[in-house]
């Protein structure tokens, strides 16, 4: 399951959660098509009380990942995100960079979708998970070839279907600095 995506560790867990056939989120795009990179949170509870999911157990990161794909695959037809950060610091690769995602109402064709395992509404990812989805974000810059623009997903979010997808999202410019940081180390 460990590779490497554009020179960055990651489970790739694509073959686990397959499109269903002839949903949009099949169609493909190219690196020039894409205008930016969209941040999620799952919001997704496990359990009663699990707000914040800790897991720290491969296992218990593959059991949220299928929660999240049996959420969305009859609503949207696959796995809405390209990669998903863990708390723990896993990265997973969820679907092709060149299909579309699921992730934001009618700009899925212009943009990759990373997600932060949790629900941050009112909260903060911790320092490990922060520094997977930088490491996402260089894999996602890599592929375009270029920086794009990183914003929460209420901020791609068109005026008809707004959202408060990870709320104020305080904590992004944290994680373009572990991504710089990251690129400064050689990662």
């Amino acid at each position: 399951m460990s590779e490497t995506l554009y020179r960055i560790p990651v489970g790739n867990v694509i073959g686990r959660f397959p499109d269903r056939q002839g949903q949009s989120c099949s169609n493909l795009h190219a690196p020039p098509y894409i205008v930016g990179i969209a941040i999620h949170h799952d919001a997704v509870d496990m359990e009663a009380g699990d707000h914040n999911y800790n897991g720290d157990t491969l296992d218990e990161d593959l059991g949220r990942l299928q929660t999240i794909y049996n959420y969305n695959v009859d609503r949207l037809g696959g796995f809405p995100y390209h990669l998903v950060a863990t708390p723990n610091g896993r990265l997973f690769q969820t679907r092709e960079l060149a299909t579309w995602g699921v992730h934001v109402s009618e700009r899925n064709h212009e943009l990759l979708g990373l997600c932060l395992m949790g629900n941050f509404l009112d909260s903060e990812p911790g320092a490990p998970q922060l520094c997977a989805a930088s490491l996402g974000l260089i894999a996602l810059w890599r592929w375009l070839g270029r920086l794009a623009v990183v914003e929460p997903h209420r901020k791609w979010a068109i005026p008809s279907d707004p959202t408060e997808c990870c709320g104020p999202a305080l904590w992004i410019p944290k994680v373009l600095s572990f991504a710089e940081f990251n690129v400064r180390a050689g990662r």
